[in-house]
């Protein structure tokens, strides 16, 4: 059981239960909010584009193919592995490479991505500040980030306790909670005749704190949008909180 154990996107998100279970993602509506962004921002056809936590690249392979330079960094070996084979036979000029968010990359870019809620997972809340801290680092002068996460009030709208979903053969039972500042959903499953269980804990973190976040690290904020088509973020309204930032 690795409930409650800080490091649980290291395990969980490098297994191929994960894949299975979020085999249904809507790739239309993650292309549609990258080109809307392509479109929007001050982006240029010679940027160079890195895509931090990119899982298996589906959003990195998408603006390789759209003819932009891009890497790919994420913490799990078998998502990096599958990019990597993806760009390889598609003849992409896209790199992929195994990397902590919370460290300064290999190289800089001209546009920064973390999109689809990939941050907000680390048990210690300083974490937060050094990964957006190493997304302006990772950023030549000027250049800009796109951090896109959930919107509490949203989630909360939304809210099913319990769910019990059918992906790929495998019965997978779902139970959601607040647990303080935490949005935590336990995964329970069985595969070949054994238990499985893990956590995914993501921290409930508000346009306020990414605001102070962003304002320590040095970051000026351009932009805030509610949802992917990039309508004026309102609380009330707003689907999903992504902000623009600029080094």
């Amino acid at each position: 059981m690795m409930e409650d154990n800080p490091a649980w996107y290291k395990t969980w998100f490098d297994t191929p239960f994960y894949h299975t279970l979020y085999q249904d993602r809507n790739i239309a509506e993650a292309q549609h909010f990258l080109q809307n962004l392509i479109e929007n921002l001050p982006i240029k056809p010679q940027d160079r584009i890195m895509d931090i936590a990119c899982g298996r690249g589906r959003h990195a392979l998408f603006l390789a193919e759209q003819g932009f330079q891009v890497t790919g960094t994420d913490l799990s070996p078998n998502s990096i592995s599958y990019a990597q084979q993806e760009a390889k036979r598609r003849k992409l000029k896209a790199t992929f490479y195994v990397h902590d968010m919370r460290n300064k990359a290999q190289e800089k870019a001209d546009v920064v991505l973390n999109v689809f809620t990939s941050i907000g997972y680390f048990e210690d809340v300083v974490d937060n500040t050094k990964a957006i801290q190493a997304f302006y680092d990772n950023l030549v002068d000027g250049g800009i980030a796109v951090i896109d996460f959930l919107h509490v009030p949203q989630v909360k709208k939304n809210w099913v306790s319990d769910e019990v979903v059918t992906k790929g053969g495998i019965e997978f039972t779902l139970k959601r909670t607040f647990e303080k500042d935490w949005i935590k959903k336990d995964i329970l499953f069985s595969h070949e005749g054994s238990a499985y269980a893990f956590t995914e804990r993501v921290r409930a973190l508000t346009r306020d704190d990414f605001e102070q976040i962003c304002s320590k690290v040095g970051f000026h904020i351009t932009k805030i949008f509610g949802n992917y088509s990039l309508k004026p973020f309102d609380t009330k309204t707003a689907e999903r909180l992504i902000l623009i930032v600029q080094k």
